[in-house]
């Protein structure tokens, strides 16, 4: 039996491909490779210093 598959389409249009970086920033190592939960961590403590630097101006 043949299995029909539909093409995704947002409001009508077929779906981009999504813009994302393929390395990393934290450790300019591949993102589809290995354990980026330090990296993570440290740019969420980053932005998070950000906004707090925005908030008290």
């Amino acid at each position: 039996m043949t299995a029909l598959r539909r093409t995704v389409r947002i409001n009508g249009g077929p779906m981009r491909p999504l813009d994302l970086q393929t390395v990393c920033d934290q450790c300019n190592k591949s993102r589809a490779h290995g354990n980026h939960t330090k990296c993570s961590k440290l740019r969420q403590a980053e932005a998070a210093e950000r906004r707090a630097r925005e908030k008290g101006l």
